[in-house]
């Protein structure tokens, strides 16, 4: 009975412990949030071959045991030779890909989501991730855009029609960011939802106009956005 009992154990392991990385990959890093995200999902940040990840990810203390880098372009050289023979996943960055693009000892993975809407950038960041897993991922790659795509789809039924601006950043007092958010990301696409009208700009990002404020609705809703990072 113990040895049909631990059998049965391995068994259930195996068929959880489908995705991994492929053999020849030694390290990775993540300061791309979008790809940090999906490696929690896949059950892989916790993986002995990840080994850093960046301080503005989206991750809780409790939720990743390996080092938290500060940023991308906030790496010092020496740092960045820790990372020899190791792939690094970072968000779309002109600095950040002039310093890793030179470098032959490491692969720079550049993560360009800017346009895309909630569920182009899990689907563009599942193939991205596929080329370094073994082909058992499959399954739980095609798991993790289904998931990105019934939150969305939760969001829509949630979300009432209102006008909202969004800033990028906190407020200083009662002085909003100088920065707004419109055809980028997740508030284009409640925009193509018709879920909320806002700033009036064909633009992904603008500073903001203090005539163009004062001539949209009294009840315009103002939200900031800040990046908290570990903090949540």
């Amino acid at each position: 009975m113990p040895i049909i009992l631990s059998l049965l154990l391995f068994l259930s392991f195996r068929a959880q412990a489908t995705c991994e990385f492929k053999p020849h990959i030694q390290k990775v890093y993540s300061f791309a949030g979008s790809v940090t995200i999906a490696l929690k999902e896949l059950g892989l940040l916790n993986h002995s071959k990840v080994l850093g990840i960046s301080v503005f990810n989206p991750i809780a203390e409790n939720e990743f045991r390996g080092r938290r880098f500060p940023g991308g372009i906030f790496l010092s050289s020496s740092v960045i030779n820790e990372f020899n023979g190791g792939i690094i996943f970072y968000d779309q960055s002109r600095e950040l890909s002039k310093i890793l693009s030179p470098m032959n000892s490491l692969q720079g993975v550049e993560i360009i989501t800017r346009d895309l809407t909630p569920e182009e950038v899990s689907v563009s960041i599942a193939k991205t991730i596929s080329e370094v897993l073994v082909q058992g991922c499959d399954r739980e790659l095609s798991r993790f855009v289904q998931k990105t795509k019934a939150l969305a789809e939760d969001l829509l039924k949630r979300m009432p029609k209102q006008t909202v601006v969004y800033f990028l950043g906190d407020y200083i007092g009662d002085k909003p960011p100088e920065l707004v958010m419109v055809n980028d990301g997740i508030v284009k696409w409640l925009i193509q939802h018709n879920k909320i009208t806002t700033y009036p700009t064909p633009l992904s990002y603008v500073n903001w106009s203090s005539k163009i404020m004062r001539s949209m609705p009294p009840k315009t809703l103002h939200v900031a956005i800040k990046d908290s990072g570990k903090d949540m």
